[in-house]
C-alpha cells in the first residue's frame, strides 16, 4: 500500500519549486499525485492536488492550465480547504474571462457560504485586477455573512483588514468597521 500524502508532502514540492523556480514541474507532479488515489488522505485529496497543481501553473502565468486543473478540482467535488470555485474565479479573471467570473461570482454568492476565507480569496481577486468596488462588496458581504458563524475571530479581522486597504484606495472616509480593522492591525503591528 503506499504511502498517504500529507499537507507538509505537498508544501514541500511547492517550497521546492519557489526555490527553484520550476512551477510547471511542480505543478505536473502535483497533478500525478492527484490521479494517485491511493495516496490520498483526509486533508490531502483529488480536488486539493489539483488546486494545488493549477496555483503553481498560475506561478507560472500559465492561466489557461492553472483554470483547467481548477475546473477538474470543481468537477471532483472532493474535500478541499477552501471552495475551489474562488480559485478557478481567479483563473477566469486573470484569463480576461469576465462573464465566466461573474457568473461564478453569482453562484458563489447565492450560495451564502460562511468561511471567511471564500470572500477574502474573491475580494483579493477582484482587487488583483483593480475591480476596487466589487472587491469592497465582497470583503464587507464576507464580513456580515460570516461574523455569527463558528469562525476565528482574526479570520474576521482579515475581511475588515482588506475592505479598509479597498476604501482608501476608492478614497472613501473611514467608518465603524474600519476603525476595527485599524484596531486590529495596531494589536498585531505592535
Amino acid at each position: 500500500m503506499a504511502r498517504m500524502l500529507t499537507e507538509d508532502d505537498v508544501d514541500e514540492i511547492a517550497f521546492r519549486a519557489a526555490a527553484d523556480g520550476d512551477h510547471r514541474g511542480a505543478a505536473a507532479t502535483l497533478e500525478t499525485l492527484a490521479e494517485s488515489s491511493d495516496t490520498h488522505g483526509e486533508t490531502v485529496t483529488r480536488a486539493s492536488l489539483l488546486v494545488d497543481a493549477g496555483s503553481q501553473y498560475g506561478l507560472a502565468q500559465d492561466w489557461d492550465e492553472a483554470v483547467r486543473c481548477y475546473r477538474a478540482a470543481v468537477a471532483d467535488s472532493s474535500d478541499c480547504p477552501v471552495d475551489p470555485r474562488v480559485w478557478l474565479h481567479d483563473g477566469l479573471l486573470r484569463q480576461g474571462k469576465a462573464e465566466q467570473a461573474a457568473a461564478l461570482r453569482a453562484e458563489l454568492k447565492a450560495a451564502r457560504l460562511t468561511d471567511p476565507a471564500v470572500y477574502e480569496a474573491v475580494a483579493e481577486s477582484l482587487e488583483a485586477v483593480e475591480l476596487l468596488q466589487d472587491a469592497h462588496v465582497w470583503f464587507t458581504m464576507g464580513y456580515h455573512r460570516c461574523e455569527n458563524a463558528p469562525v476565528p475571530d482574526f479570520l474576521l479581522d482579515l475581511l475588515l483588514v482588506g475592505r479598509r486597504r479597498v476604501r482608501i484606495a476608492l478614497g472613501h472616509p473611514a467608518d465603524a468597521l474600519d476603525e476595527v480593522a485599524e484596531d486590529y492591525m495596531e494589536t498585531v503591528g505592535g
